[in-house]
């Protein structure tokens, strides 16, 4: 399947085209949750504030990683299932990897006809990547190696690979100050009740614990109570490699389940053999 099959996830709706339906085996872990949980007034964890740059960094171009690193960070129906998330939609290799030039410009064209700032342009994406100006013609490869999906809640995967350690580590912290500048979007987008605009906020969540070579900068996006109100997304970096856990949810998925989940992931991006040039 081409890479464009899946390219934009908008305020937490799905664009999805020429995509089969595929059925839903989770559903019993799913409604298993409390409906209470799915109140919008859960509490954000607090915690240490996020430090975007990894303690001992692996260093590229000595050691580095290639796209293929990123089929390693797929997870097992037991990993997913502590999401409460049991139905793989699309397993690794059914994407055609990507650029972000092939696929940015197209997603910032949206992202602004919605009235969205640019320095905000890490929101619409479903992978590595900032939307807007230069940013978004790099030639960087982009994967998207997995989703998984019971219901409305859905969880997926994508990577990119730098050029070196420096230019991945630049975006972790580029995109660290843009998550702290972006408080709320005001866009262009029917909600419910009749209003003709959608009101979203963006909040830094708390530090996790990542290996030393890792580093990590998450954040959450809400939006009008409903199917996928509260997302949840971490950039995990290692030397070039930054990898994208996404977590979309009414509330049923929790923030701390969010978070330790990533944190498998972190350990295991930090497992990963770089290769020598």
């Amino acid at each position: 399947m081409r890479w464009w099959a899946w390219t934009l996830i908008v305020f937490g709706s799905l664009t999805v085209l020429a995509v089969p339906v595929v059925a839903v085996v989770g559903f019993l872990a799913y409604v298993g949750h409390s409906l209470s949980e799915t109140a919008p007034d859960q509490a954000f964890l607090t915690g240490p504030p996020q430090h975007p740059d990894a303690m001992t960094p692996l260093a590229c171009p000595e050691r580095c990683f290639g796209l293929d690193a990123a089929d390693s960070m797929a997870v097992s129906a037991q990993d997913a299932s502590q999401l409460s998330i049991g139905d793989e939609r699309y397993g690794v290799g059914e994407f055609e990897p990507g650029t972000v030039a092939a696929v940015a410009p197209k997603v910032g064209e949206q992202w602004q006809e919605v009235g969205g700032d640019e320095e905000c342009a890490f929101l619409p994406g479903n992978a590595p990547y900032f939307a807007d100006g230069a940013h978004a013609t790099s030639e960087d490869p982009i994967s998207w190696v997995q989703t998984w999906q019971a219901g409305d809640e859905m969880m997926d995967i994508a990577a990119r690979v730098f050029a070196t350690t420096e230019e991945a580590s630049r975006f972790m912290r580029d995109l660290h100050d843009r998550v702290a500048a972006c408080p709320w979007q005001d866009l262009d987008v029917p909600a419910a009740g009749g209003l003709d605009t959608s009101l979203i906020q963006i909040t830094a969540q708390a530090a996790i614990d990542v290996p030393d070579e890792v580093a990590a900068v998450g954040w959450v996006r809400e939006g009008t109570p409903g199917a996928r109100w509260r997302s949840y997304v971490w950039d995990l970096q290692r030397g070039n490699l930054v990898v994208q856990v996404r977590v979309l949810t009414d509330g049923r998925i929790l923030e701390q389940d969010v978070a330790a989940f990533a944190e498998l992931q972190a350990d295991k991006l930090s497992e990963l053999e770089p290769a020598t040039p």
